[in-house]
């Protein structure tokens, strides 16, 4: 199994799954010791089972307390850091087993939860491995009791394995519908539910990433857009023209940018696109299609628009030629769409256009 090339969750679901395990750990730890003192019955090798349970202590203390967003995904050995806890409860699991009871022991049920976590917190492919391992966990008595077939060594294996596929596979089928609500429910809360362009909040956490990390290296142009005379076109043609004009508004603006540039509907006629490692040359480009692209847009409205024509006002501004930080940018980009409107609009301006060259 090459754990390094398995996807691992996301940052907050693999530090709360290490954190679980920790717990899990933990309760281990006290019921091991508690059954193996104190149930009738069990024949348990004390002295082993209770330097089981200070090692269980402390790793369930380390998965608990160690801070483990030290240790990412992009790291070489990030996923078998993550897959680790689970692959030493397997033998921590034999070892209590075999120490107090083998085939009777009540230490067989803690694969339950091992099998309850890793359908919980790994792929469906990793699930079935680990449910696989569990099986060989529950025939390890086989290996070292010589009655263990005279003491239900297999009866157990019969009905632990339905019973693993089943428990896995509730919780593995629940847990990916549930992802996939709330996938969904995170791209909603992303989309302009008109245009089905981001939405202010895509925008600004995308400007976050880009710019409020201070990574001046990093080349990220901004472009502003206005729609010209758009409450005419609600005056005219009422809320369901306007919400039209705006729909072909956002069609343009995704033919004219790139593929990997963010475009948004910041609110009303006003739209933004942010395109990364852009130079001057590829940002006037840009602001020259999208120009372009919106005064086109005319051409797809229904007859009843008549001689409607579309025009856009562009300002844009590069961070970090144009600006410090992602305040600034804004600022910037929104003095030369202004600029724009006081010039007579249906055109773009750019800091570089009437400032000069920034050292």
């Amino acid at each position: 199994m090459k754990i390094a090339n398995v996807r691992i969750p996301k940052e907050e679901e693999r530090l709360l799954a290490l954190r679980v395990a920790g717990v899990l750990w933990l309760v281990a730890a006290v019921t091991s010791l508690a059954g193996a003192a104190l149930l009738p019955h069990v024949d348990a090798n004390m002295p082993v089972v209770g330097i089981l349970c200070v090692l269980e202590v402390a790793w369930g203390a380390f998965c608990v307390l160690f801070p483990w967003n030290r240790v990412t995904a992009g790291w070489r050995y990030g996923a078998a850091v993550f897959h680790l806890p689970t692959i030493l409860s397997f033998a921590f699991v034999v070892a209590i087993v075999w120490a107090t009871g083998g085939t009777d022991s009540f230490a067989n049920y803690y694969l339950m939860f091992i099998v309850a976590y890793v359908a919980s917190f790994y792929p469906p492919r990793l699930v079935a491995v680990y449910i696989g391992i569990a099986l060989l966990v529950v025939a390890a008595p086989l290996l070292y009791q010589e009655d263990a077939v005279a003491d239900g060594a297999y009866q157990l294996i019969w009905g632990a394995a339905p019973a693993y596929v089943v428990l896995g596979s509730v919780i593995a089928v629940g847990k990916a519908h549930i992802t996939r609500l709330r996938d969904a429910a995170s791209t909603l809360s992303l989309t302009d539910h008109l245009t089905g362009l981001a939405n202010r909040r895509a925008f600004e956490e995308r400007m976050s990433v880009r710019i409020g990390g201070g990574r001046a290296s990093d080349a990220t142009g901004l472009l502003l857009v206005d729609l010209d005379d758009f409450k005419e076109t609600n005056t005219l043609h009422g809320h369901p023209g306007g919400d039209l004009v705006l729909r072909e508004a956002a069609t343009a603006l995704r033919e004219a940018a790139r593929a990997d540039d963010l475009v948004a509907r910041l609110g009303g006629d006003e739209f933004a696109i942010v395109a990364n490692g852009a130079d001057e040359g590829g940002m006037r480009a840009l602001a020259e299609r999208v120009l372009d692209a919106v005064r086109r847009a005319h051409e797809r409205l229904p007859g009843e628009f008549g001689g409607l024509s579309i025009t856009a006002s562009v300002g844009w501004a590069r961070y970090p030629h144009d600006a410090d930080d992602l305040d600034e940018l804004l600022a910037a980009a929104d003095f030369c769409l202004r600029g724009v409107k006081a010039n007579g609009k249906n055109g773009s301006l750019t800091p570089l256009d009437w400032m000069p060259e920034r050292v």
